[in-house]
């Protein structure tokens, strides 16, 4: 068996099956929702992978394990659902780049993972670790649920996972979004339209949302209208705040409640406010040492670290107690109506992963509580 640092020389001679993975995954039809997971196995077959395995979620992985000893990664990606299965998703090669719709979001990743996975077995390669390589099966309705039933069955054996996103390289979750929801009801007789009294729900729900927005000079700091309904006496509104920094939630969210009394007040109005759900932010320190080893690889390989927000999947894994960042393996951009990745640098991403996995020891790793719950509920 090969070391990684003697083998890592001849990963590049998989780019173009993996550049093929990622526009064959990326132009499936779509028929069912397995189509997805289906090409998956297929192709781990055809590697003649060993250790496939399906759990009754329709997650797919594969282990490399060394010793039952020594620490476990997990890296993994998403099998995405597709809102849209018949939007064509052709991709187009172009000079030094690959476009097309959900071909970064949604196919790299994946195809990186396969690709990863081909190397190390068709090469023979020794890793220090055990690592468990998990397309985590979201094409379903419960998205949640398909992680959880991965979690019960492995999180005993897991040391700390890896989420491999299409883009950035260099870009390193270690921090949910933290979250507010709010339902405001406007009470008025004329709920939508100006009156000769006091302006319209309309014109008081813009002065909400642009005052929350001059104060929200945060980094990270949203604020988002998820649903508008008019009903007969009132109008009901859906506000999301998400933030990088739970100080930062908590100004904008009382700046929210200083305003909407004060306009409440001035217009002689009725707004009723309920704080429909909570969620704390999530994170490792910036100081953890799987953060520093990870700056070290980057720092060898001449990759520049950005920190950045993580994602739902790793944020429930922390709360687990197992430390989780994502990483990115290629330069791109996720457009309005399509996607591209540049060729160069995408070998050099999974360069990352695979040191990444092979140098972080774990000895160092604190063992922190996580006890975040959703918190809050509608109270009229």
């Amino acid at each position: 068996m090969l070391r990684l640092e003697d083998a890592l020389w001849k990963l590049e001679k998989y780019e173009d099956e993996l550049l093929s993975n990622t526009i064959l995954y990326n132009q499936l039809p779509l028929k069912n929702f397995d189509e997805q997971k289906n090409f998956i196995i297929n192709r781990l077959r055809e590697m003649n992978s060993p250790n496939i395995k399906e759990d009754d979620e329709g997650n797919v992985y594969v282990s490399f394990v060394n010793d039952d000893t020594s620490p476990t990664a997990l890296v993994f990606t998403t099998i995405d659902e597709i809102h849209d299965p018949l939007v064509e998703r052709f991709a187009r090669v172009l000079k030094g780049k690959i476009e097309g719709l959900k071909i970064v979001s949604s196919s790299l990743k994946v195809a990186a993972l396969l690709t990863m996975i081909k190397f190390l077995h068709s090469e023979n390669v020794d890793l220090r670790k055990n690592v468990f390589f998990l397309f985590l099966n979201q094409a379903r309705k419960n998205k949640f649920l398909s992680l959880g039933e991965f979690l019960q069955e492995n999180i005993k054996s897991l040391d700390y996972a890896i989420k491999v996103n299409g883009i950035n390289l260099g870009d390193l979750g270690h921090r949910s979004l933290g979250k507010y929801v709010y339902k405001l009801k406007f009470y008025s007789r004329d709920s939508i339209h100006k009156t000769s009294k006091a302006p319209s729900t309309l014109e008081i729900l813009y002065r909400i949302t642009s005052n929350l927005k001059e104060n929200a000079d945060m980094e990270g700091t949203s604020v988002s209208i998820l649903k508008l309904d008019r009903f007969e006496d009132n109008t009901e509104v859906i506000m999301e705040i998400k933030s990088e920094g739970d100080q930062d939630l908590e100004t904008i969210s009382e700046n929210l409640r200083s305003t909407v009394t004060e306009l409440a007040e001035r217009y002689n109005l009725k707004i009723k406010l309920n704080l429909l759900s909570y969620i704390p932010t999530t994170f490792i320190p910036n100081d953890h040492p799987l953060i520093e080893q990870i700056r070290e690889v980057h720092s060898h390989l001449n990759i520049k670290t950005k920190l950045v927000a993580l994602d739902k999947d790793e944020a429930l894994i922390i709360k687990s107690g197992i430390p989780a960042v994502s990483l990115g393996i290629g330069k791109g951009e996720i457009l309005d109506g399509t996607e591209y990745f540049e060729r160069d640098g995408v070998m050099k991403g999974l360069n990352q992963i695979l040191m990444v996995v092979d140098n972080v020891t774990t000895e160092n790793f604190a063992e922190e509580e996580i006890d975040q719950d959703i918190i809050g509920e509608e109270k009229d």
